[in-house]
């Protein structure tokens, strides 16, 4: 009898092992996914749309691939890496490619809810349509050439530190409640602080507790850059994403709405989402009610070959954000194809919303035709981001599916008399003068790129179209805000200084 009993026991052992076990389990559906959430035997710490990664209790061979038999015991963070076939490290580790490695940490994920409906819209919201016109291509631009102009910002340089404060003060110039939330990243590059996030908040008027989010990371990698301190400007990847907050930011701070709106720009990303993991945890640890998440990373590039599109990227666990997407660009720009697609070969920072109980989308310039000279020193403008055109819809799209969430105050002036106002400003970028043209003009103030003010010029005469020249060749390189008061509003355009 007690070989017997013995035999068995070391049967079951074969298949069972007790406590804190590292595992993936494959499933099937959001219904098996739930199921895999409420089981008090495992802690979910990341999802994908085939499998969890999960510290098990109890492992049982028959469902379970282990990957650790000490999970966390003696390292902080797994790397999860895009290949042929992912593969999870212990540690931070060299990604294979581009964008593909995410971080996995000894965090409690949560599975989002599908009880929020998002809006059904069947018609254009005039007021949304206006704002949506108001995305500058020039704007768009001097964003990205700026971001461009530091060479590199890979995630703990001082060029990266430099960009978190340049993009802070953009948003303080706003008007935003801005944070710079730090955050300790361990890579495989090394291990200290990373340049921080920048949190930048809108208060709703009716419900400043809930919040719609978008997002984007500033920081940028090459190889080069890494090995021997050459450059990886990042214009594509991802000042593109940058220029697209920061533009909607601009715009739509000009207008009130009932829920909040956060814009966000993280650091680290390219080492595993180590930014927006510090920023989507902590929302999840402070009970942060958020309806959704839009992420924009990589908007510039477009196949020659191709026209413009979008490519939307989210684990099938989410579906009504991208239901939702598509239903605004089918209202707003029905011309736009847009297709759901399953992106096995890299990530982005929706990932980190997704994980924590929030649901993010990704819209993404192509999976299968993405610019190929990201993460070199080629990603620049001209290489790289080859068309603000479809950089322009992206962000007119994110413009759109955040203001019909966050709901315009119902007596904001129907028409933004800052949309419809003409003004010309050239040429751009400049090198000498600069000549600025409008009706009703009174002023001109120039701004530099922290919000502060260079310079002012009053208009002479006012009424009928009024040009004005404006000498910038005195002005050190960079990006300039030129900010047109007209008798009917006031219009910002931004300037490159060459």
């Amino acid at each position: 009898m007690k070989k017997l009993l013995f035999t068995l026991f070391a049967f079951l052992l074969s298949s069972v092992m007790m406590a804190g076990s590292l595992v993936k389990i494959p499933y099937s559906g959001r219904v098996e996914l739930e199921k895999l959430f409420a089981d008090p035997n495992l802690t979910i710490h990341h999802y994908t749309d085939s499998e969890v990664y999960a510290t098990a209790n109890v492992y049982d061979a028959n469902t379970m691939v282990m990957l650790d038999e000490k999970a966390f015991q003696d390292c902080e963070v797994y790397t999860l890496l895009y290949g042929p076939e992912p593969i999870l490290i212990k540690g931070p580790a060299e990604p294979f490619k581009n964008d593909g490695a995410v971080a996995i940490f000894n965090k409690e994920a949560r599975l989002p809810k599908l009880s929020r409906d998002f809006p059904v819209v069947t018609v254009e919201d005039p007021r949304i349509r206006e704002m949506m016109d108001q995305v500058d291509m020039d704007s768009l631009q001097a964003t990205v050439q700026f971001l461009q102009d530091y060479g590199n910002r890979v995630w703990n340089t001082s060029n990266a530190f430099a960009a978190s404060d340049w993009i802070a003060g953009r948003m303080e110039a706003l008007g935003l409640e801005v944070e710079q939330q730090p955050f300790y990243a361990n890579t495989w590059l090394g291990s200290g602080q990373a340049a921080p996030n920048v949190i930048g908040i809108q208060r709703g008027t009716l419900y400043p507790d809930t919040y719609v989010v978008c997002g984007s990371h500033f920081d940028s990698f090459s190889w080069e850059a890494w090995g021997g301190g050459g450059l990886c400007p990042g214009a594509d990847d991802n000042a593109t994403g940058v220029a697209s907050v920061l533009e909607s930011a601009r715009i739509m701070t000009q207008y009130e709405f009932e829920y909040s709106i956060i814009y966000c720009a993280y650091g680290c990303e390219e080492m595993g989402l180590y930014g927006s993991e510090a920023y989507a945890s902590r929302c999840q640890e402070e009970g942060m009610d958020i309806i959704g998440y839009f992420n924009n990373d990589m908007n510039g590039y477009l196949n020659p070959d191709d026209e413009i599109h979008i490519d939307l990227i989210y684990p099938n666990a989410v579906a009504p954000i991208g239901d939702y997407y598509m239903n605004v660009a089918s209202i707003y720009f029905p011309e736009l194809p847009v297709r759901h697609v399953n992106f096995n070969e890299g990530d982005s920072d929706h990932t980190s919303f997704n994980n924590h109980g929030y649901m993010g989308i990704y819209p993404f310039e192509d999976y299968q035709h993405y610019s190929p000279y990201i993460h070199t020193p080629d990603d620049q403008i001209g290489l790289s981001v080859n068309s603000f055109g479809m950089s322009q819809r992206y962000c007119q799209m994110n413009i759109g599916c955040l203001t019909e969430i966050a709901t315009l105050v119902a007596d904001t002036t129907a028409v933004n008399e800052a949309a419809i106002i003409d003004a010309k400003v050239y040429p751009n970028p400049v090198k000498g003068n600069l000549t600025v043209a409008t009706e009703g003009l009174q002023r001109v103030v120039v701004l530099n790129m922290m919000g502060q003010q260079v310079a002012m010029f009053e208009a002479s005469t006012t009424g009928k179209e009024s040009n004005m020249t404006i000498p910038m060749g005195t002005y050190p390189s960079g990006v300039y805000s030129i900010q047109l008061v007209t008798d009917k509003g006031v219009v910002n355009k931004n300037v490159i200084v060459q």
